[in-house]
């Protein structure tokens, strides 16, 4: 297993053999009150000088396509598989944050309880003159669940992400067993290309796992999410996640930001 600094999204794929791809907006500690018009004019990555026609779909268009790429999922069983994310230089933590509402899904199905958790947010369809078209999907979630691992402590347990502790927070699977779950807002712009105008919209995964012949580029991505909740040794504490990236002219995905990172009441890390 390789740690490719290059990339970073989590590809919850069966590439890991090959790669390990840990693979965003101001959120502070306040609740979110942004509006769906001001993050369209403010996140919206279409260039509207080249679309021939721009419509809008329903957000449902995505939200129906994600985890649908592993059956049965991979990484966390039960929880259908989607995109998490590391830090850099080092990297040294893992975050998963239910920024389409899956976890929650999950723990509703086993429970009959949701946590609260509620994805909102728009689609915008740019119809380009080659025959293609650009999308901008954007996210604003609310109460989404979020946990991190150590990727030191993955890397020992060969990569068992179900059976390797958090540093923060509760898995899914946790939560449904009795534990309190950590929870918070997600802000999240994505842009891609698909074939034609109203094809199906694709898994993020397969967005984000670039290869020579993606037919998703040019990919823009802006993730950030804070989530609030306990170190495993139970003191307060905070998760943030910023992620900013691009596809260059080699259709490679760079990120520009990378940030996850865990600060509790002291000031400190979960991990120290």
């Amino acid at each position: 297993m390789s740690i490719q600094n290059s990339t970073k999204s989590l590809i919850a794929t069966c590439s890991w053999k090959n790669i390990f791809v840990i693979s965003t907006l101001l959120i502070s500690m306040f609740p979110i009150t942004v509006k769906a018009s001001s993050l369209e004019k403010s996140n919206s990555q279409v260039n509207y000088k080249e679309c021939i026609d721009v419509s809008h779909r329903p957000l449902s268009h995505f939200l129906d396509n994600q985890g649908t790429l592993n059956n049965p999922p991979l990484f966390f069983p039960g929880v259908k598989d989607y995109v998490g994310w590391t830090d850099n230089n080092p990297q040294t933590t893992f975050a998963l944050v239910d920024y389409a509402g899956l976890a929650n899904k999950y723990i509703k199905n086993q429970t009959g309880h949701s946590m609260g958790t509620k994805v909102s947010g728009f689609i915008i369809e740019c119809a380009l003159s080659d025959g293609r078209a650009q999308v901008t999907v954007n996210i604003i979630a609310t109460k989404a669940l979020g946990f991190a691992q150590s990727i030191d402590e993955l890397v020992k347990n060969n990569f068992d992400f179900l059976n390797t502790p958090t540093i923060f927070g509760a898995k899914a699977q946790e939560v449904i067993a009795g534990k309190k779950p950590s929870v918070g807002p997600v802000l999240f712009s994505i842009s891609f290309s698909i074939p034609t105008p109203g094809a199906s919209l694709p898994d993020l995964i397969d967005v984000i796992n670039l290869d020579s012949n993606n037919k998703y580029a040019p990919v823009k991505l802006n993730f950030k999410s804070t989530t609030f909740g306990k170190c495993a040794n139970g003191m307060k504490a905070r998760l943030e996640v910023h992620q900013i990236a691009s596809t260059n002219d080699l259709n490679a995905l760079i990120f520009t930001k990378e940030k996850v990172e865990i600060t509790d009441s002291k000031g400190g890390k979960c991990s120290e």
